[in-house]
């Protein structure tokens, strides 16, 4: 009966020490949140894991993932109307995966490739009301100086 008690008490300490601990680390006037962030662990062992951004009238901002530190995982950005205007995947801190931004009515504005922080393959831009503008291979274009 020992041993089964000793056991749950260290499952119990595991457990207690991965909990998810919001801090919020802004606040605006009202006191409404402006930047929350998510650790786990404790003291030299805190590790920031997400973090989340509001407008002023408690729509959600900004939210995303990070690991050792660096952005790791999916981020997405939001309009204040609550439609998203970016959504990509970070690893190790760069941009790395599909990238997809949109205009503030919802519609696709242009979609991508990073790989280790830089852009790769055929990005496709539209214009609001879903035509297809221009593509751009990034493997085989000159980019210099250009801003997407």
């Amino acid at each position: 009966m020992k041993k089964y008690a000793c056991l749950l008490a260290i499952i119990f300490i595991i457990v207690s020490c991965n909990k998810r601990q919001k801090v919020v680390e802004e606040t605006y006037d009202g006191g409404s949140p402006k930047v929350e962030k998510y650790y786990e662990g404790e003291g030299a062992n805190k590790e920031l894991v997400k973090e989340v951004t509001y407008y002023p009238d408690k729509q959600k901002q900004m939210e995303g993932e990070f690991k050792n530190s660096k952005r790791d995982g999916n981020w997405v950005y939001y309009y204040n109307n609550g439609n998203k205007w970016s959504e990509g995947t970070f690893l190790n801190g760069l941009d790395d995966g599909k990238r997809t931004t949109y205009y503030e009515s919802g519609a696709k504005r242009y979609d991508g490739l990073f790989k280790a922080g830089k852009k790769v393959g055929v990005w496709k831009f539209y214009d609001e009301s879903g035509k297809l503008l221009k593509e751009v291979d990034f493997d085989k274009a000159d980019t210099t100086g250009v801003k997407y």
